[in-house]
């Protein structure tokens, strides 16, 4: 899809990524059964998502769109129990990888904001990490102070999903004031 870089380099550019920043959360868009995509390209884009190990993922199959290069040059080739096949075993490696990364969180204290209430529960509300992972916390007050959208809480993980992590709110607090207690 007409990148201007190899795979080498992208996993060169991965680890010394890593190296600086050894907690740094990555994510990347997927897209599957693009035109002409043969097997091996596929296994290539599984063992990718292996070598990474992204902690967030969005993961497509390919849709021919008008007024679009591949769409002017390209075949749409792929059959859709292919492209669907190439998606069920995508969000496999995935979900496998991204719940062995998110259950190193558990027992660590993390900076949430919080963005509203959530959809499973309204017990509960959700918020983000710094690393774009969504966290569950109980709707509790803190030292006489409601938690509401917006705010900043220090929270401690205690269960992890592919998707979702899970918590328990220990204090409103800032972004400099977390940093500086927490190190």
């Amino acid at each position: 899809m007409r990148r201007g870089y190899s795979r080498e380099a992208y996993l060169d550019l991965i680890e010394r990524v890593r190296n600086l920043l050894p907690n740094v959360a990555l994510s990347s868009d997927f897209i599957l059964g693009f035109c002409g995509e043969t097997e091996e390209e596929f296994t290539e884009t599984l063992s990718l998502i292996e070598a990474v190990q992204y902690n967030v993922a969005y993961i497509f199959p390919y849709s021919m769109r008008e007024k679009t290069t591949a769409h002017r040059r390209f075949k749409d080739d792929i059959p859709e129990d292919v492209k669907a096949e190439r998606m069920r075993r995508t969000i496999e490696v995935f979900r496998r990888n991204a719940t062995e990364l998110n259950s190193r969180m558990i027992g660590q204290e993390q900076l949430i904001l919080i963005e509203g209430n959530s959809k499973r529960s309204q017990e509960d509300f959700y918020g983000r990490n710094d690393g774009n992972i969504k966290v569950i916390i109980p709707k509790v007050t803190l030292n006489s102070r409601e938690i509401q959208p917006g705010d900043y809480i220090a929270v401690k993980i205690h269960s992890a999903s592919s998707q979702v992590l899970k918590g328990t709110p220990l204090r409103h607090t800032t972004l400099a004031d977390f940093h500086e207690f927490v190190h």
